[in-house]
């Protein structure tokens, strides 16, 4: 089965489309951020309450925040161990 010369066209055209379309994806559109909102000071504050905390206490939060997210109650046995 030999291609005719319009299946060589076609995948010129083919060829040529991905081109077209992958240089159309590197041209980014540079997004104009705040260097400081209140999302990042919060989630400083909060990065720097965790580092105080004990591997317990840490660990009580995640079995809260388990609960939170899953629903039900929390199980005694359950913990995070490392």
């Amino acid at each position: 089965m030999g291609r005719g010369p319009s299946g060589i066209d076609n995948l010129r055209e083919k060829r040529e489309a991905n081109r077209v379309m992958a240089r159309s994806g590197t041209k980014r559109k540079k997004l104009d951020y705040p260097d400081e909102t209140n999302g990042t000071r919060w989630a400083a504050e909060a990065r720097k309450l965790a580092s105080k905390m004990t591997a317990e206490q840490r660990a009580e939060h995640f079995r809260r925040a388990m609960v939170r997210i899953y629903g039900g109650q929390p199980k005694e046995a359950a913990g995070a161990r490392h």
